[in-house]
């Protein structure tokens, strides 16, 4: 029987590529939350014995999840909780992105949750476009709810997963809450050791180029004021991929086939989910659940791990990722 390192929950859940990292380094889930039918479907398939409710997280508390048959005693023993608020009203993807955004409130409402559970570490994690001039004021009242935590120190970082072996260029807002009888938030230093070997080129052979996706800015004549074309968001494949987003809009130019969309195994491979079970999961929930996370090793339960050391005796070779998405949303960043 394998040895349980650390117990966790998760809210925003999505379709459990960061809970998969977490139980590979030795993690028990004591209950995952979210909302989305097809994140659900992914989930109970690679966690079949995590308590998984499909319930608005504006619900979740102490209580209800008593009232939902859990434990009161395994909920106070968790050790960490991870949050991960849609980023819809704040991704750069969004032309109508605003700091009060309605569903940016469920960003705000981390704290709630986790005065609810007053577990020994918290992180959470949203897009790292939170941190733009835009975003100030809903950055400002995040931050000041965060800090009104007394019991807690407060501390966040901009994290990229490829500095952590994982082949795709994800930064994310990564913020932490330690108890203070605990300890403090101290975040991880890069693991990667060879970023070419994550390239395209290396992973794809026949892959030349990748195309972002997403929405492109019109080109204007400098003389006439004409509309001359539209913006080339083309990078070669000597180099990292680009963000994968729950819309699917990135693109590959093969050298065999010409451009073509990206196939559910290499979005699998990009987002390190090459070992969960996809079995009867269609392409387009495929796309869905790798645009909303990643998982591979390292980072988040490092980072956890070292916060509450002399309560969790992780080894860092085995900890997982735990950046992953996990609601109904239009697109990601």
């Amino acid at each position: 029987m394998k040895k349980i390192r650390f117990k966790f929950a998760s809210v925003y859940s999505g379709g459990g590529l960061g809970s998969f990292g977490a139980h590979k380094a030795g993690g028990k889930e004591i209950f995952a939350v979210d909302f989305d039918k097809r994140a659900e479907k992914v989930f109970r398939k690679n966690s079949p014995d995590t308590p998984f409710f499909n319930m608005n997280a504006l619900d979740v508390s102490f209580h209800k999840m008593i009232e939902l048959g859990l434990k009161e005693s395994d909920i106070r023993n968790i050790d960490i909780l991870i949050l991960s608020p849609p980023c819809t009203g704040i991704s750069k993807r969004n032309l109508h992105r605003h700091p009060f955004n309605p569903v940016n409130m469920l960003l705000l409402d981390c704290p709630r949750i986790v005065n609810q559970f007053k577990v020994k570490s918290i992180i959470i994690e949203d897009v790292n476009s939170l941190l733009d001039d835009e975003m100030k004021p809903l950055l400002t009242l995040f931050i000041a709810k965060c800090k009104a935590l007394t019991d807690y120190n407060f501390e966040y970082k901009i994290l990229n997963a490829n500095d952590f072996g994982v082949p795709q260029i994800r930064k994310r807002f990564v913020a932490m809450l330690v108890r203070k009888d605990i300890g403090v938030p101290v975040f991880p230093e890069p693991t990667t050791k060879d970023y070419e070997a994550l390239y395209l080129n290396r992973l794809f052979p026949d892959v030349i180029g990748f195309d972002a996706g997403g929405i492109r800015k019109k080109l204007y004549s400098k003389t006439t004021g004409e509309v001359i074309g539209i913006q080339n968001k083309w990078k070669h494949a000597n180099q990292t991929c680009g963000t994968l987003t729950a819309t699917a809009g990135e693109k590959f130019m093969d050298i065999k086939t010409g451009i073509r969309n990206i196939r559910p195994d290499e979005r699998l491979i990009i987002c390190g989910a090459q070992e969960m079970n996809f079995d009867g999961i269609s392409p387009r929930d495929v796309d869905f659940v790798t645009g909303n996370g990643i998982r591979h090793v390292s980072i988040l339960v490092v980072t956890a791990r070292r916060a509450t050391a002399k309560h969790l005796q992780l080894s860092a070779a085995r900890a997982g990722w735990l950046i992953r998405r996990g609601w109904s949303k239009a697109g990601g960043e």
